[in-house]
């Protein structure tokens, strides 16, 4: 069984089997070993409890200074090999931010244009559950 929690030190992950939701908290300055943590820790999530039992994710940087040049190309390429092997398509993912600098990394050095249907940049926890709940209801509603 996995573990229902990462520490590590540039990072914490959860995920509440109540909420069914994975929270990953970034802090500090990010390189690929955190990003590579944080996906292994998902991807044995995803075995122990099943992908169609996760309802969403919160991936939090508003405590992140900066990140390392190996943080955005591992992050890239780690996320494309997990949508590879994964079915993460009815995962909606919440980018949290706090400023300019955060949501220019995520859309240009990540690749994720603000008209992205999975995943979505917001700017507030409020923002982040309302966009998992709405995903949601608008999926069982097509």
């Amino acid at each position: 069984m996995a573990n229902l929690r990462l520490e590590i030190p540039n990072a914490t992950a959860t995920y509440d089997p109540e909420t069914r939701v994975a929270r990953i908290e970034y802090r500090g300055i990010l390189d690929g070993d955190v990003t590579i943590q944080v996906y292994d820790w998902l991807d044995e999530i995803y075995r122990d409890i099943g992908i169609d039992n996760m309802l969403g994710q919160i991936f939090d940087f508003r405590k992140v200074q900066s990140f390392e040049e190996s943080n955005l190309t591992t992050a890239r390429r780690t996320s494309n090999r997990m949508n590879m092997r994964v079915d993460t398509s009815n995962i909606p993912v919440a980018l949290l931010v706090n400023d300019f600098y955060h949501e220019e990394i995520l859309r240009g050095s990540m690749r994720i244009p603000a008209e992205h249907v999975r995943k979505r940049i917001v700017w507030s926890e409020e923002d982040a559950w309302a966009y998992i709940k709405n995903w949601h209801a608008e999926k069982s509603s097509q």
